[in-house]
């Protein structure tokens, strides 16, 4: 690949240009490949160096338009570009329209239907439960008799594109993203408030523990399903702290049968493209549950080029039939992702009162930080804009914190 030849590269397009999308960027932009932050906001990642940032339109609820401006963007370049989802809502408008992006564009999503099945959990839980994919037990939400307790109610799904407006709906899923429930009453009450969006919940098996119990197998899977990389992780901390998204993680090696679940899903469900299949490890048995597969990049995929897995780059190598030179095995496990000034307010602030077991003073958090190689999602040895566009960011989510708080 000519690096020095700008014209003869592959563009490569990321949607979602949170931290998750910031780290693929700053990876594939810093090679010379030529790259854009696509998103409907100015979201941290936007700001990079190593792209160019075009705003669409949200698919949340503008999916035909956002897919003629997506269709349009790439029909203008001479060579398809590779895309590059990071969340639910943007591949799940992508993989739909697969079969025409795929005129001017090299996808990297799997087929619709595959996809269907991962977002939407009642159906994912359902194919686990018969296939034997170390799913929990799921409930039925007109089936409750049997239930045992204590259970969670979560999310059929947290975002999917769509051509409504039903806002109230998405904030409804995302601020109930994991109610612990535990007795018929509580269920009851819980559904009564859920009212019409009741039928976008399931009800499921408690898995005991906080977000550290969590275990990552990150993966890029070749269009016949071939596995092309593989990572392991687990969260150290995320906020909120019992089911929230990675804040602190680490790579780490997993048991092996946590592996071959994974590659046999791949396999069976032909599986193409990036995914973070994601495990929890129960408190008190110690049993191993596969929680939800993310079809496409996850929060902190930033981690694995310093691990020797670098999935970004082979995924984009693989889509744009480029000779792989990333290592498809990981051979790291000492660096920790951390989101710094998040994780700090996090100790010294919120968990206070919501996880006290992980609240720390300065001190105590500035000596942990120096412990572990790190790679931080805020900072970038030549990426200098970030770290400001973060703090701005970081010090009105701490203001809006602190008023809701008082």
């Amino acid at each position: 690949m000519n690096l020095n030849k700008p014209a003869e590269i592959h563009p490569a397009i990321v949607f979602n240009c949170g931290y998750n999308g910031l780290s693929i960027l700053q990876e594939l932009g810093s090679r010379g490949i030529p790259c854009f932050a696509m998103d409907c906001k100015r979201s941290v990642g936007t700001f990079t160096r190593y792209a160019k940032f075009k705003k669409c339109p949200d698919p949340l609820h503008n999916e035909s338009q956002f897919i003629d401006f997506l269709f349009e963007f790439c029909k203008s370049h001479r060579l398809k570009p590779v895309l590059i989802p990071t969340n639910d809502k943007w591949a799940h408008a992508i993989s739909k329209h697969k079969l025409r992006l795929q005129e001017v564009s090299l996808p990297c999503v799997v087929e619709f239907d595959v996809i269907s099945k991962l977002i939407n959990k009642d159906q994912f839980y359902r194919i686990g439960h018969n296939k034997q994919y170390m799913t929990p037990v799921t409930w039925d939400i007109e089936k409750t008799d049997s239930v045992k307790f204590p259970v969670i109610a979560k999310p059929v799904f947290r975002g999917i594109s769509t051509n409504t407006s039903d806002t109230g709906k998405f904030r409804f899923l995302e601020s109930h993203r994991l109610t612990l429930i535990n007795n018929h009453k509580e269920l009851s009450a819980f559904l009564e408030k859920a009212g019409k969006y009741k039928e976008h919940i399931i009800i499921q098996q408690f898995v005991r523990g906080m977000s550290d119990a969590m275990y990552t197998i990150g993966i890029y899977a070749d269009q016949n399903s071939k596995l092309k990389a593989v990572f392991t992780g687990k969260k150290v901390r995320g906020y909120p702290a019992d089911s929230g998204d990675n804040v602190v993680g680490e790579s780490c090696k997993v048991p092996e049968i946590l592996i071959e679940n994974t590659r046999r899903i791949v396999a069976e469900m032909k599986y193409t493209g990036i995914a973070e299949f994601e495990y929890k490890k129960d408190d008190e048995t110690g049993e191993f549950y596969l929680i939800e597969i993310n079809p496409r990049a996850w929060s902190w995929i930033g981690i694995t080029p310093w691990c020797g897995v670098n999935i970004p780059l082979i995924a984009y190598q693989d889509m744009a039939g480029i000779k792989q030179t990333g290592n498809p095995e990981q051979n790291n496990y000492h660096f920790r992702y951390i989101k710094v000034l998040q994780d700090f307010i996090n100790c010294v602030f919120r968990y206070r009162k919501t996880h006290p077991m992980w609240s720390m003073g300065v001190r105590k958090w500035l000596k942990q930080n120096r412990s572990a190689k790190k790679v931080y999602a805020e900072f970038h040895k030549k990426d200098y804009l970030i770290p400001l566009v973060s703090m701005v960011y970081v010090a009105a989510n701490l203001l809006l914190y602190k008023n809701r708080t008082v």
